[in-house]
């Protein structure tokens, strides 16, 4: 009796065991890295990222992720960049050098063949195309012969890299989607590699391949980045043939993702990146945030959006300019937001910084403009946001292309000024213009390029 005892609790432990076991739902992410000194290894992939930290006197990494979504992501090790497949749960473990990029990284775990044929699928563009200028500097026929080879190529590579039958199949997709992005670009980079704004495809060349891509994948879309580059470009010339000549494009580009995708996941995915910056330099900032609103089937995306709104309308039409202190002035001191209002001129503020190509492109056209109105009731007023470490470079800007105004060095990027923060600022150049009371007139006023619109605004405001 004791015996049967023992043997019904024994089974009795044996079946709680397995009804408390519960399926695996995570990964482990781990390795060796050698010739890497840093503290933290960065993994990145869609709307993903996250920093593993890096072991430095053992040269390993190890991370657990938990409900990650399966697909394609880099590891940046240094200057390194390695692409990896990651599912939800299968483990990986890898051995990279950060230096020796003849070393191809070695891989362990069921994914290990996914990942081996994405290393070697990263040569063959240089093997086969050279690099992105020689491409693009071909004419149509070597051009379309070259990436009819390299997609020859990518196929028949991924055919005999024994990949899982569902993988192969999107990575077939994937290669096709490269290609077409390529065609889709190549009149554009084609015109830039030679300096030639008159270029234009002839009739024959296959521009009809890229628009033929299916709008509604959600799994390709979370997977291939040129996926996602192919149908951003294609809904935003749809919204440009559509946008009237005083239309919104921003608000527009909202209609048309909305009506031209079905996809749930993409369609919230694409209104929301474009919200994100867009609802920051939009004209119409009530419709647009209506719109998105309504369109946007979210909760999490709507919230981050909301909470954007709110704090924009701080920086709305007539209330009072966020300030900002002690900024470097060229000629000397440091200068506030409130050395500048009360004098009884509108202020024109450039927000710029020494590496933005769009910022110096405006500079010619800003000195026109200070040409034009000076001696009128205006101040036109740069805002340098380099690093604290520019700050000499930024003086030789200035002398090199003789920049006139109040130049102002405020020492820090955008992203940490608080006065650069309150205004939302997410893109260089940006131009704001308050009143001589320090209310805001715009926040997101019109560039010097756009010529005959800033000029129609400082009229009206009798400047």
């Amino acid at each position: 009796m004791k015996k049967l005892f023992l043997i019904l609790l024994a089974i009795s432990f044996f079946t709680a065991c397995e009804e408390k076991e519960k399926p695996k739902d995570f990964l482990v992410l781990s390795g060796k890295v050698d010739n890497f000194r840093k503290r933290t290894i960065e993994l990145s992939g869609y709307n993903f990222d996250k920093k593993i930290r890096f072991d430095r006197k053992n040269k390993t990494f190890l991370d657990t992720l938990k409900g990650i979504t399966p697909g394609h992501y880099t590891l940046k090790v240094g200057k390194r960049i390695v692409p990896v497949y990651l599912t939800s749960v299968d483990d990986l473990k890898l051995l990279v050098d950060a230096k020796k990029r003849t070393s191809d990284p070695v891989f362990e775990g069921s994914t290990a063949n996914i990942n081996t044929y994405l290393t070697e699928r990263g040569k063959k563009f240089g093997l086969v195309l050279g690099n992105i200028n020689k491409l693009f500097s071909y004419n149509e026929d070597e051009f379309l012969s070259k990436m009819d080879e390299y997609k020859s190529t990518l196929e028949d590579l991924a055919q005999s890299s024994q990949l899982p039958p569902e993988y192969l199949e999107m990575e077939k997709r994937n290669i096709n989607y490269e290609f077409a992005l390529a065609i889709k670009n190549y009149q554009n980079f084609h015109r830039i590699v030679y300096g030639d704004d008159e270029f234009v495809v002839s009739d024959q060349f296959p521009l009809d391949i890229p628009n033929n891509v299916d709008l509604n994948n959600s799994l390709d879309y979370m997977n291939s980045k040129p996926y996602r580059d192919l149908i951003k470009r294609r809904l935003d010339e749809i919204a440009n043939r559509k946008k009237t000549k005083d239309g919104d494009f921003d608000v527009v580009y909202l209609e048309t993702v909305h009506n031209e995708v079905n996809d749930t996941l993409v369609k919230n995915d694409l209104m929301h990146k474009a919200a994100e910056k867009s609802i920051t330099y939009t004209n119409n900032l009530g419709e647009y945030y209506k719109k998105y609103n309504n369109f946007s089937t979210n909760t999490h995306n709507k919230k981050v959006i909301t909470d954007l709104y709110n704090k924009l309308k701080l920086t709305a039409k007539g209330q009072p300019s966020p300030k900002f202190d002690g900024y470097v002035n060229y000629n000397g001191g440091k200068t506030s937001l409130d050395d500048l209002v009360g004098k009884g001129k509108y202020i024109y503020i450039d927000i710029w910084a020494t590496w933005c190509g769009f910022c110096k492109k405006e500079i010619p056209l800003l000195k026109r403009f200070e040409q034009q109105f000076h001696d009128k009731n205006i101040e036109f007023v740069s805002i340098n946001v380099d690093k604290a470490q520019n700050k000499e470079k930024w003086k030789q800007t200035i002398v090199d292309r003789e920049m006139t105004g109040v130049q102002l060095f405020a020492g820090a990027p955008e992203d940490e000024l608080s006065f650069t923060k309150d205004y939302l600022i997410k893109g260089l150049p940006r131009f704001i213009l308050i009143d001589p009371d320090g209310n805001i007139v715009s926040a997101n006023a019109p560039r010097p390029s756009d010529g005959d619109k800033l000029v129609t605004m400082f009229e009206e405001l009798g400047i």
